[in-house]
């Protein structure tokens, strides 16, 4: 399930806050630093927390990014049933 990280959105409550096997969330690359290394720094830890009834990963992608290329990691990571705490970052 894709979910998408708004400006000023609590990471944890919203990987939390879903059922589903697989939580893939999408950090804007337009994040301020340390909204951005708070929301990379939560991947793992929540991944841990919710293993292994859960697998939760995340794409970053720049603004603008081709939304090809972003279906593609979502989907990539949705579908990698032992891929669990990863970050892709698109350029």
């Amino acid at each position: 399930m894709l979910l998408i990280l708004e400006r000023g959105g609590d990471i944890a409550t919203l990987v939390r806050g879903v059922a589903g096997g697989s939580r893939v969330v999408l950090i804007p690359a337009t994040f301020d630093p340390l909204a951005m290394a708070q929301a990379r720094a939560a991947i793992g830890p929540l991944a841990i927390e919710l293993a292994p009834a859960v697998r939760v990963n995340a794409v970053v992608a720049p603004e603008g990014a081709d939304p090809a290329d972003v279906e593609a990691a979502v989907t990539f990571l949705e579908n990698a049933p032992s891929t669990t705490g990863q970050l892709l970052e698109l350029g």
